[in-house]
């Protein structure tokens, strides 16, 4: 069996850049702490899904397209394993380097509780619990939320990257020279 290229390394080092770049603009903008704009931050998946598709095509390419469907969900898969670890760092070093972000984001989630409080029926006491729980636990919060989502999304753009990539199958010259 022939080794293939592999590609998901640069691709997903270079699309978790792209990613934490779109992330600190964002916040720099404060368009995520809007009210109202709070969606925007899922633009940050728009590289994500073409950096994860633009590897699949170049691990069909690299490999001449002798490559099955399962060979390019792998890689891409590969590509969201990095992109996950770039986006963890990124969540850890985001709260040294603007630990601001920590105080809005909690602020923002209690004016959320606050607002949705007439159907949860929450006391002030527990809204403050959450909001004290959420503080204590930050950093467990972020990276399990990153790990999470990007897990969850990366599998869905791997199988997109799968089904769109050229696939030829594996290479028969290879499998005859092994007989």
């Amino acid at each position: 069996m022939e080794t293939k290229k592999q590609t998901h390394i640069v691709y997903g080092f270079i699309t978790g850049i792209v990613m934490v770049i779109l992330s600190v603009i964002i916040y720099m903008t404060g368009l995520s702490f809007t009210p109202g704009k709070e969606w925007i931050i899922y633009l940050v998946y728009l590289p994500f899904l073409a950096g994860i598709v633009l590897n699949a095509m170049a691990y069909s390419k690299a490999n001449d397209g002798f490559v099955t469907f399962g060979n390019v969900f792998g890689s891409c898969f590969k590509g969201t394993m990095i992109i996950i670890l770039v986006m963890v760092a990124w969540g850890v070093l985001s709260t040294i380097v603007f630990p601001e972000m920590k105080t809005k984001t909690l602020e923002m989630i209690r004016i959320k509780m606050q607002q949705s409080n007439q159907a949860q029926k929450m006391t002030d006491d527990q809204m403050e619990s959450a909001v004290s729980f959420m503080s204590n636990h930050w950093n467990t919060i972020v990276v399990g939320g990153s790990v999470l989502y990007n897990l969850f999304f990366g599998a869905i753009f791997s199988l997109i990257g799968g089904a769109v990539a050229n696939k030829k199958g594996d290479n028969p010259f290879n499998n005859a020279q092994q007989m």
